[in-house]
């Protein structure tokens, strides 16, 4: 599974206005819930349950919030990039401004690790970090997280 599998045009979001770790986890949840037509509720909930396990703040202003979803459901995935930092629970400390969000299929974990992986890899390559920091559109976005 790759990123550029998981991430439409509708799923990337720049200079979003986030006030709080639970506000971003909301907008995600709305906007995974439109995409695989489920409640956002439900979204929601897992997202908090998963992250009262641990942070999926991963250092480096970068979160990788994730849930499996039903096996049903086709794996898929949010990116936004914060208007401001926002306190996370980070293991590092640091605020967090770049969130990517994986919803992935219960049958599909294996894959679903290897996912992880490759997005904690290249969100955690300086360079490019800096360029998702600095991109102005949502488009720019979705074009650096598509490039292999």
């Amino acid at each position: 599974m790759k990123i550029s599998t998981l991430l439409t045009k509708d799923s990337v979001f720049s200079q979003v206005r986030c006030t709080s770790k639970k506000s971003a986890l909301e907008i995600i949840s709305h906007i995974a819930a439109e995409k695989l037509d489920i409640d956002a509720q439900r979204l929601f909930n897992d997202l908090i349950s998963r992250e009262k396990i641990g942070s999926t703040g991963v250092g480096s202003g970068i979160a990788i919030p994730h849930v499996k979803i039903d096996s049903s459901l086709p794996a898929t995935a949010v990116f936004i990039q914060c208007e401001t930092p926002i306190d996370y629970d980070s293991y590092d400390g640091n605020k967090v401004d770049i969130l990517f969000a994986i919803f992935v299929p219960e049958d599909r974990c294996q894959e679903y690790l290897a996912t992880l992986s490759e997005i904690s890899q290249k969100l955690l390559n300086k360079t490019f970090l800096k360029q998702l920091r600095t991109a102005e559109s949502a488009e720019t976005l979705f074009e650096l997280l598509q490039a292999e």
